[in-house]
């Protein structure tokens, strides 16, 4: 081997992990596309088990730090309130569907409302396009508050977009990458 020959592991994702990443990925992004309703439910466990583990390691890094007692007490009662709204939201998920539905329609409109004011202020290339999604967020998010119950499954239906858009963007880079193949020593 000379040094400027290839390692023989390049210590990334081969090309068969990466296409069967993406084949999984696309295959659960469709069972949550065909029921949106249980992915909606499921991903607010999630959230609020995430919660849950948040709060832990909030109240942990509150008595580990090396901060002052206010900050401290401020963090440990941060993190019991994760906790307390965690298992709130695992208790009643689709009371917590819809509360996550109205917290993501709330970010869309304030991250649309920041993406047009950057856009006016940056006057990039792309303003045009930072202009569009800053109304397109907006034109969501407003959707999702003013049909509140009914738009709390649009969080599966995310879902099962993001999912299907990962996998495809997996299978593409595994198809893309050339397979590899084991140099002949002599």
């Amino acid at each position: 081997m000379t040094y400027a020959s290839t390692p023989a592991t390049d210590g990334g994702l081969s090309r068969g992990w990466a296409i069967a990443l993406g084949a999984v990925l696309v295959i659960l992004g469709l069972v949550a596309l065909m029921n949106f309703v249980d992915a909606t439910l499921v991903t607010t466990v999630i959230v609020g088990w995430v919660m849950v583990i948040a709060g832990v390691a909030n109240i942990v890094g509150a008595f580990t730090s090396g901060v002052g007692a206010g900050w401290r007490i401020l963090q440990g009662l941060l993190g019991v309130l994760f906790i307390i709204v965690g298992f709130n939201i695992i208790a009643e998920p689709l009371a917590g569907a819809i509360t996550l539905t109205v917290v993501i329609g709330a970010l869309l409109v304030a991250d649309g409302i920041f993406r047009i004011v950057a856009a006016f202020m940056d006057r990039a290339t792309n303003a045009v396009w930072m202009i569009l999604l800053g109304v397109l967020n907006i034109l969501i998010g407003l959707w999702l508050w003013t049909n509140i119950p009914f738009s709390a499954p649009a969080i599966g239906l995310f879902v099962g977009i993001e999912l299907v858009v990962a996998g495809v963007a997996w299978l593409v880079a595994g198809f893309m990458t050339a397979p590899r193949t084991e140099a002949a020593s002599a």
